[in-house]
């Protein structure tokens, strides 16, 4: 005799039966509609983004998609850090365009520094080790930006490290190394050996693939540098407001970039003109040792953020890191502060005006999504650094690969000055391994 089935069971089966059927018409429905229109909607990819308002918002910007900040080392911001609102995204199916761009401050091979990189090696200077601990960021943007403030050496045979620089070239190797796509180039030490400095600085960066924007050695190789992440076709443009014991513009002109608003809204223009989406202008300025931005400095920025073709200032020269402005979807870092060097100095090699947030960096995260009006600034943040001059002259990014043999309490206060003069226009990153 067979069980008596319950009669739950049967109005069980009943609704299973009625949902099998609701979901093979559902299927019929999809596939009729497929083969009548064009086709299904495009699926967002994981990295589209859309753009957010600029600057920093209270109340937290509205979720949507997640921007990586360096998709390699599976990058984290913590809270709402990353997520964009809809505020500028053009009414299309189209997938976004975006990229991420790191930037860091001055390089300067003082002689400390170069000495450690002859300690790192039997025969020759090795730069790499000073960058290991950064690299994993700056390798994991999809642009990364350098500024070297002391040219290279064409042979080694003349190296120099007080008043005039001519450092070793194998810093081109480990520049290259730690991840970077270019550098700018155009400062006050530009020209320290006259035209060699300039064939010297050029030929070791071309040597290992970098690009370069500052300098020249041909007018036809003047201009800016290009570069293409994410699709969307940058240009590099680099000036220098100063020139040590020379007089501005060079000769000739080209030689190296120089500091004129007109040329520099003029050249910009010219990218645009030549297929440029997005303009980056990096410019060595200011006063040194301030944070505090000079009225010349203040004006530019007004002035060319103004610019049409004008989309991030990068700054550099005051060896502190200084404020960061963010309107309209652009953003200028008046002052990067200093990446690599021996400020504020030792007994050896003393600097009496390097205050101690000379030993003071920044990396500079800028995220870069299509807008209604093309590519836009749509975030911003940074990881604080600071150079380990007591042991190996690494750059360190603080809270992310510290150093056991480092004061924690000396981080924490480096940080701590660099989160005073940038927040809340940047917000600080963390990063996570993995």
């Amino acid at each position: 005799m067979t069980d008596r089935i319950h009669p739950m069971y049967r109005s069980e089966r009943r609704v299973a039966w009625v949902i099998q059927v609701l979901v093979v018409v559902g299927i019929l429905v999809v596939l009729v509609g497929d083969l009548l229109g064009d086709g299904p909607t495009a699926p967002q990819r994981s990295d589209e983004v859309a753009a957010p308002a600029d600057g920093p918002d209270p109340a937290g910007p509205t979720a949507t998609t997640a921007i990586a900040a360096a998709p390699t080392t599976g990058a984290t911001t913590g809270g709402t850090a990353g997520v964009a609102s809809t505020t500028g995204i053009p009414a299309t199916t189209a997938p976004v365009r975006t990229f991420t761009l790191v930037a860091t401050g001055d390089i300067i091979s003082h002689g400390a520094v170069a000495e450690r990189a002859d300690a790192n090696v039997d025969d020759g200077w090795d730069y790499t080790e000073m960058f290991r601990r950064v690299r994993p960021i700056l390798a994991g943007a999809d642009l990364a930006l350098c500024h070297i403030e002391s040219p290279l050496s064409m042979n080694d045979d003349d190296l120099s490290f007080s008043g005039t620089f001519r450092v070793p070239s194998s810093l081109a190797d480990a520049i290259a190394a730690a991840g970077y796509d270019g550098c700018s180039l155009a400062s006050n030490h530009a020209l320290d050996s006259g035209r060699s400095s300039v064939d010297a600085t050029l030929h070791h960066l071309r040597r290992v693939g970098l690009g370069t924007a500052g300098m020249a050695d041909t007018a036809e190789a003047a201009g800016p540098a290009w570069y293409e992440p994410g699709g969307i076709r940058v240009a590099h443009l680099s000036y220098t407001d100063l020139m040590n014991g020379r007089d501005l513009p060079t000769d000739p002109p080209w030689l190296v970039g120089h500091l004129d608003p007109a040329v520099v809204e003029a050249d910009a223009a010219a990218a645009s003109a030549a297929g440029a989406e997005f303009v980056v202008v990096s410019l060595h300025w200011g006063e040194e040792y301030t944070s505090q931005p000079t009225d010349r400095q203040a004006v530019m920025v007004e002035r060319l953020l103004a610019v049409p073709d004008v989309d991030l200032v990068l700054g550099h020269h005051a060896h502190v890191v200084q404020p960061v402005v963010r309107r309209d979807g652009k953003a200028a870092a008046i002052g990067l502060g200093n990446f690599l060097t021996n400020q504020p100095g030792d007994e050896d090699n003393p600097c009496g005006a390097c205050p101690p947030s000379t030993q003071d960096g920044l990396i500079a995260w800028f995220a870069v999504a299509d807008g209604v009006d093309g590519p836009r600034v749509v975030d911003a943040g940074y990881v604080p650094t600071w150079v380990d001059r007591e042991h190996a002259y690494e750059i360190v990014p603080i809270g992310i690969d510290e150093p056991e043999q480092v004061d924690p309490a000396l981080l924490a206060e480096s940080a701590a000055r660099t989160a005073a003069v940038v927040e809340p226009q940047l917000r600080r990153l963390e990063f996570t391994a993995g």
